[in-house]
């Protein structure tokens, strides 16, 4: 597959009115981002994120990317089958024991080579000396940073930002679940002035995020123009914490809003904000957006 081929033929975004009995009764204009409907398997955000890095990757001729990820990552995931198309090898470098999975399964049959790293190892991803010792072990190659988020990543997000606003122009609020907080940081790049972005991190303790989006913004040396801030509130439980009360609560948001989530992302996005409508967190009259991320082929290690 050529590389245009891959990244500038794609299906149209698609901004779906989400109408619940809540949101008329709250008198909010609401609506959900598929971006779950761009590609069917670099999926959601993750073909924005990972746009300019294969690209890069491409163009230089590189031979191996090496990224970062646990073993239910929908990036590795997404990266693993981007990779194939373009003829690049690929590793992947998972946190923790060695395990078997769907995900896991999909990215070695795509030609992933999987190496699997303890947690004190993991933790080193950062650390130059590190990651130097690490390519020499994996054979060599360019390392796209854990969630594909960096530089790169923002300018393609700043693209998805850009057709959103183009789609709702009045938009007052827009929403999307963070893990490593790149494709927040990436919205944050392109938001019009007047815009006020939430990003829900679903992982517990995440106020750290601050810094480390507003580190990615000088990496793409872009500043924030609009307000942004983080809820702290939707981890339920942490990071891919799916217990009988979010599962339960994740299966009837689908029944509610017609549309199948992810249980680690978007499903905890929804969740949140439902209760932050039900507290009046948005002025009457608001028009809302929520991002959704995609990531649903990790629903098979769930259900």
């Amino acid at each position: 597959m050529a590389v245009i081929d891959l990244f500038n033929t794609y299906t149209s975004l698609v901004v779906e009115p989400a109408e619940l009995p809540l949101f008329v009764k709250k008198k909010l204009n609401v609506f959900i981002v598929r971006t779950d409907l761009v590609h069917p398997l670099i999926s959601g955000n993750k073909w924005y994120k990972l746009k300019y890095n294969l690209l890069a990757a491409h163009e230089g001729s590189v031979s191996r990317v090496i990224s970062f990820g646990g073993a239910y990552s929908n990036h590795i995931h997404a990266l693993a089958w981007a990779s194939k198309q373009l003829g690049i090898a690929c590793t992947g470098v998972m946190r923790g024991e060695e395990v078997v999975n769907p995900m896991l399964l999909d990215a070695q049959s795509w030609g992933m080579k999987l190496h699997f790293v303890d947690r004190a190892n993991y933790r080193k991803r950062h650390d130059p000396q590190w990651l130097g010792a690490l390519q020499r072990e994996v054979g060599g190659g360019v390392i796209i940073p854990e969630g594909g988020s960096n530089a790169l990543a923002i300018r393609g997000v700043a693209e998805l930002m850009n057709d959103i606003s183009i789609t709702l122009p009045n938009l007052d609020y827009l929403l999307c679940a963070c893990g490593t907080g790149g494709t927040l940081a990436g919205l944050i790049s392109g938001a019009p002035n007047e815009l006020k972005l939430e990003g829900y991190p679903v992982l517990k303790g995440a106020n750290f995020l601050y810094g480390d989006i507003q580190q990615l913004l000088q990496a793409a040396n872009v500043d924030a123009h609009c307000s942004w801030s983080l809820d702290l509130d939707a981890h339920y439980g942490g990071y891919g914490k799916i217990n009988t009360e979010h599962k339960a609560h994740w299966l009837a948001l689908e029944e509610q809003f017609k549309m199948l989530f992810d249980p680690v992302y978007t499903s905890k996005l929804v969740r949140r904000f439902l209760e932050k409508v039900e507290q009046d967190a948005y002025p009457i009259g608001s028009t809302v957006a929520l991002v959704h991320t995609g990531g649903l082929q990790g629903r098979r290690s769930v259900l």
